[in-house]
């Protein structure tokens, strides 16, 4: 090498800063994930006169941070109910009302499987009234983290296993 090639070599580098770390952080200049809300702001629970019956319906719904495998092992039955409540023959207000009550208890004493027997509705005039309004509720509630109908043994179409969230 010579002082040509040296003086060129300092001139194509000026204005270089030297490294002080070799690693690269790809998440730079990203924008963060918008995160859900936090528990406390989703604990109020609506009240009954906002849930409606005519609110789009789903079968069964799993919280997106739950494994495939639990999910599975829920709408399957292969975790066992702690608990249940059958609220057949209940109104709305009443139904709300015990139901709110139940899941309060099974999170006061860490039961993370129950079963709510809510009843498929055939004795209704017109729909459903109670499997919808459980339904809903439970989509609702910030410490549930799955339902779905339950399996024959636990009575079918007409009740659901939930799957709690223990604070």
């Amino acid at each position: 090498m010579n002082d040509d090639d040296d003086a060129d070599f300092t001139r194509l580098i000026q204005g270089v800063r030297r490294l002080h770390s070799d690693r690269v952080n790809i998440y730079a200049g990203r924008k963060p994930a918008r995160s859900r809300a936090p528990v406390a702001a989703r604990e109020a629970e609506p009240a009954a006169d906002e849930i409606s019956a005519a609110a789009p319906r789903r079968e069964a719904w799993f919280n997106p941070g739950l494994q495939k495998k639990l999910q599975r092992r829920i709408r399957q039955g292969q975790i066992r109910p702690e608990a249940s409540l059958d609220l057949h023959g209940c109104r709305r207000q009443e139904a709300l009302q015990m139901l709110t009550e139940f899941i309060d208890e099974a999170l006061r004493h860490g039961l993370r499987m129950i079963v709510i027997i809510h009843g498929q509705g055939f004795r209704s005039q017109q729909e459903a009234v109670l499997k919808p309004l459980v339904q809903q509720w439970l989509g609702n509630h910030p410490r549930v983290l799955a339902w779905c109908p339950a399996q024959a043994r636990d009575g079918a179409a007409g009740a659901s296993y939930v799957y709690l969230q223990i604070p």
